[in-house]
């Protein structure tokens, strides 16, 4: 018998052996119902005014069991649709029976079915055919039960919302997935102490040791959509140092058909521990500035110029040119795109000075986003040659360019590098940072009306290509070791939306000449980043994965920073934003030096090179990097 339980609990009933179950409890209903009017009026049971009656009825029954498809529901998932769909069937057929029985009265003058049989009748039948699913589906989860209980994967749910029953009772319509609940959390004190569908509600601060036994696989899911990322962050780090793994479930507008299943349940994010509450926008501002105009993004392949071009979108501008020298991904960013007819692709080189000029004189761009930039710290420590040519000349060419065709404003996306310089890259990019800042000078003596320059400086965005977290994901999938460069290191970081919407305000609010800085919350210890990126993946450091540590690389330091020594900030109408006051330059003296660099810079080695950046940025100081001695060479000349 146990045997023959498992089996059926493993597959589904076929539907004709559901139907014929319903038919014959709908005989045994009727029976029932015959019976129990016969003794409430001393009739005496008569077999041919019972089978003629009965025929009838259950030529209804059928009927309707097949209009509604009462009996087409999964059994073991039974719900209140399926009580919806025996109620509906029952309460047509007994319509359509007193119909029938009015019609035969009214030309025969005698009873066919008693009126009394029919409504007796219809209450048995719906609480049997009700019976029957539920009874069945209680012998289902006692025997998944008992399996789950053999595999001690237990599940804490936190939401007792609409949203938390959802995922409990999805967990428990799919055994497969082997997921016992033991306990919900929720933040509503009114709800605490109470239980829902059995299981019993907690507050989010109770004891742990007392829920969870240390020897128990727990998991807890995070079922509530609209959950603020200070409260998400506080979960998750709670969990993470209990050793409980967090789940969480996709938002409401991504569940397939408005339904959510229990596969859609992913695993926490590092980002979820990263990311910081919402940003306000000027939303008006942005639209006034951007709708039907036309934007050109270089470096629209990136992630930071790809997300740019995402977020200008949602402005109404009359065309976006993505630009960019990366054929694959740009061809990506297009396919992803491909429903905005107002999006062109150009693939180009901003080093190619005739090529943009064509771009320029084609689209007549009121505003360019230039985040073209080679950005790999390690990588332009070997190759200072194409940081110099894309970084600095590359600059200096598109926006001289925006210049000559009267762009409205040109936005220049740097970093925290450029501050304090330590590497070529951060070096090349302080120098694109001063040019745009004289020039935007320069102009502004000359003429009222001029294309404005505005420069955005942030950190890290999470995702970025080549960034720490994608690199540590994969190195966690090959089993490890996940390789930090040191210790101590930390890194600011922001998401990659997030930068990108504050790029947008700060492109539009600013006047010419700003650098934008902006918020990037509190700096994070890389090691610590690994650490919990292994505990969220459920694995434990020293036993399932390694850290090692590599040390610093050619140009790396250990902490970035947003401001110089000689810099300082005033804010704006965006706590996020704030403006650097920087020292100004002459555009003629930095025009000189960048023209002098281009003209030398096919003949000069990469020492030279380096050389000449220093004497441009002269708080560019190496760090583990073969051009430290640079550095004492100019200090003693």
């Amino acid at each position: 018998m146990v045997d023959q339980i498992k089996r059926i609990s493993q597959t589904n009933t076929p539907r004709w052996v559901v139907l014929v179950i319903d038919i014959g409890l709908s005989a045994i209903s009727f029976a029932f119902a015959s019976l129990i009017s016969d003794i409430l009026t001393s009739y005496d049971f008569n077999m041919r005014q019972f089978v003629i009656p009965l025929l009838i009825v259950l030529s209804f029954r059928i009927l309707a069991f097949l209009l509604t498809k009462s009996y087409t529901g999964i059994i073991r998932y039974t719900s209140t649709q399926d009580a919806v769909r025996i109620f509906s069937a029952v309460a047509a057929s007994s319509l359509l029976i007193f119909t029938l029985e009015g019609i035969y009265n009214y030309f025969y003058d005698a009873s066919l079915i008693k009126s009394a049989v029919i409504i007796i009748d219809a209450f048995i039948l719906v609480f049997l055919l009700s019976a029957f699913r539920i009874a069945f589906k209680l012998i289902y989860n006692l025997y998944a039960k008992n399996k789950i209980e053999t595999s001690k994967k237990e599940v804490i749910i936190y939401g007792a919302g609409e949203a938390g029953i959802i995922v409990k009772r999805s967990f428990e319509q799919n055994t497969k997935f082997g997921r016992k609940i033991i306990a919900f959390l929720d933040d509503n004190p009114k709800l605490h102490g109470k239980s829902m569908e059995g299981i019993r509600i907690y507050p989010v601060d109770t004891d742990w040791d007392k829920l969870v036994s240390e020897k128990r696989n727990v998991e807890l899911v995070i079922a509530i959509n609209k959950l603020s990322n200070i409260r998400k962050k506080s979960i998750i780090e709670n969990c993470l140092q209990k050793n409980v793994r967090v789940k969480t479930i996709p938002p409401v507008s991504a569940w397939i058909n408005g339904e959510f299943s229990a596969q859609s349940i992913k695993n926490v994010k590092i980002q979820d521990l990263l990311e910081r509450e919402p940003i306000h926008l000027s939303t008006k501002l942005i639209d006034k500035e951007l709708k039907n105009q036309t934007i050109l993004i270089t470096g629209a392949a990136g992630s930071i110029g790809s997300e740019i071009a995402r977020q200008c979108l949602k402005f109404s501008p009359k065309l976006v040119v993505l630009l960019d020298q990366a054929e694959t991904p740009l061809y990506e960013l297009e396919n992803e795109l491909h429903f905005n007819n107002n999006i062109e692709v150009v693939i180009a080189n901003v080093c190619n000075t005739a090529r943009i000029e064509k771009v320029f004189t084609h689209f007549k761009p009121s505003y360019v986003f230039h985040a073209a930039a080679y950005k790999h710290v390690p990588m332009m420590e070997d190759n200072p040659y194409e940081a110099i040519s894309t970084n600095v000349f590359g600059t200096q060419n598109v926006s001289t360019l925006a210049v000559k065709y009267k762009t409205k404003k040109f936005v220049f996306i740097s970093t925290d590098k450029a501050v304090n310089p330590t590497n070529i890259m951060g070096a090349s990019k302080r120098i694109a940072e001063i040019f745009v800042q004289s020039l935007n000078a320069k102009l502004k003596l000359e003429t009222d009306v001029h294309t404005l320059f505005v420069t955005t400086r942030f950190g890290n965005v999470l995702g970025s290509n080549g960034s720490v977290i994608p690199i540590f994901r994969r190195q966690i999938d090959d089993g490890g070791p996940i390789t930090v460069t040191h210790p101590e290191i930390t890194r600011y970081f922001m998401t990659i939306p997030e930068a990108c919407q504050l790029v947008l305000e700060a492109g539009v609010m600013g006047q010419g000449g700003e650098i934008y800085i902006f918020d990037m919350g509190e700096s994070v210890k890389i090691v610590d980043l690994a650490r919990k990126m292994i505990r969220l993946s459920g694995l434990e450091e020293g036993k399932d994965i390694e850290i090692t540590f590599t040390g610093l690389r050619p140009g790396e330091k250990l902490k970035e920073e947003l401001l110089n020594d000689k810099e300082n900030t005033i804010g704006t109408h965006n706590s996020k934003i704030m403006i650097a006051q920087v020292p100004e330059y002459n555009y003629l003296e930095v025009n000189n030096l960048i023209d002098s660099l281009y003209i030398q810079k096919d003949t000069l080695t990469n020492r030279h090179l380096v050389e000449a950046m220093k004497k441009i940025v002269p708080e560019y100081k190496s760090k583990n990097s073969i051009y430290e001695e640079l550095d004492k060479k100019l200090i003693s000349t």
